[in-house]
């Protein structure tokens, strides 16, 4: 169970929670575009979508995350937006601290490992972004097995606003599921993350 200690720790991920009392119950697929002009983004979601707004403290500093999330087939999606002033709040450092949290919320038997890789930008002309992430899958801190995959990618516009974007699809197992069970959920896990692209 997640104790005050845990959540404070983990506030980026904890999250996600607030926002499971709008999308509690399960819709089938129905994949859809949908554009979010404030993040400054387009998403694929699999049902309709919920926000929640929550402050999570980096360092000395209280940074507004914006989440959207959908939960289908009884997997949460979600993207969290974190607009940072770059002068003042380091993305690098930032992500590196939301990705060292993720990686000892899943217990595996071996490290997890960082995956490299590319977005490409809405709009014209195409811009290709580096970005990081894990594909996780143990016991979570409840003691359910989860397969958790997690992208962390960051923007900035023409007007040099910067953001930081997370993309969650979560899937949670009372015992581990066979193998037939995680192909269909990664399937959908990776439609999802396909779907992604900032302006």
């Amino acid at each position: 169970m997640f104790n005050t200690q845990t959540m404070k720790k983990y506030s980026f991920i904890v999250a996600l929670l607030p926002i499971l009392f709008f999308i509690a119950c399960t819709s089938t697929f129905n994949w859809r575009e949908v554009r979010f002009d404030e993040e400054q983004y387009m998403a694929l979601f699999p049902a309709k979508n919920a926000f929640e707004q929550q402050t999570i403290r980096f360092e000395d500093h209280r940074l507004t995350m914006t989440m959207a999330a959908a939960k289908a087939g009884e997997i949460l999606f979600a993207i969290g937006t974190i607009p940072i002033d770059t002068k003042i709040v380091s993305g690098e450092a930032l992500v590196q601290w939301m990705r060292l949290n993720t990686a000892k919320l899943i217990k595996e038997s071996a490290t997890p490992q960082i995956i490299q890789f590319e977005i490409k930008t809405a709009g014209s002309p195409v811009q290709i972004l580096p970005a990081q992430g894990y594909n996780l899958k143990g016991l979570g801190p409840d003691g359910n097995y989860r397969i958790y995959w997690v992208r962390w990618v960051t923007r900035t516009n023409e007007s040099g606003q910067s953001r930081i974007y997370q993309l969650s699809a979560i899937k949670s197992f009372k015992s581990v599921p066979s193998a037939n069970e995680q192909k269909q959920i990664i399937e959908q896990f990776e439609t999802f993350m396909s779907g992604f692209r900032p302006y």
